[in-house]
């Protein structure tokens, strides 16, 4: 019988290494937070990320929030409404645009966001203890530099 290669041996052979590696960290991160999240606070993955976002730049449209994580719309749109019903978030008519539907977080929406981020600064804070701090000055750079760029191949892929 043949000893199994570890499964981790993908990360390196896979045909996509940067994507899937980024991948990998991204969803070791993020799934067993946002399911804590879900468990203890209610809210749903694209409740958090909404909360987050407008947490960090209140007063835009779930279209902005959709168009900058890639999320799609009627996620985004049904966690917006169930945020106005916790009232965690108000919704106003766009004064320039009274079709447009701007967003902001309540008091309650940013308290709500500052019980559940010391655990996702926490979760962070573990998931960089292997690098230098040299290490994560440079990762800083890189992932800054990667996501300036983004935008110049991140529109629709065509496979």
């Amino acid at each position: 019988m043949s000893a199994r290669k570890p499964l981790s041996d993908i990360l390196h052979e896979v045909a996509i290494p940067y994507a899937y590696k980024l991948g990998y960290m991204i969803n070791s991160y993020r799934e067993p937070s946002f399911r804590a999240i879900e468990a203890t606070h209610g809210l749903t993955r694209p409740e958090i990320l909404s909360l987050i976002f407008l947490y960090y730049r209140d007063g835009i449209s779930a279209s902005d929030i959709c168009d900058f994580s890639g999320h799609l719309k009627n996620n985004i749109s049904r966690a917006v409404t169930a945020l106005e019903k916790k009232k965690l978030i108000r919704r106003e008519t766009d004064q320039d645009d009274q079709r447009r539907q701007i967003i902001f977080i309540t008091a309650a929406g940013r308290r709500q966001h500052d019980s559940f981020m010391p655990g996702l600064i926490e979760r962070e804070r573990a998931m960089m203890d292997c690098l230098s701090e040299g290490e994560r000055k440079q990762l800083d750079k890189l992932l800054s530099k990667l996501c300036a760029h983004a935008p110049d191949w991140s529109h629709e892929a065509h496979l």
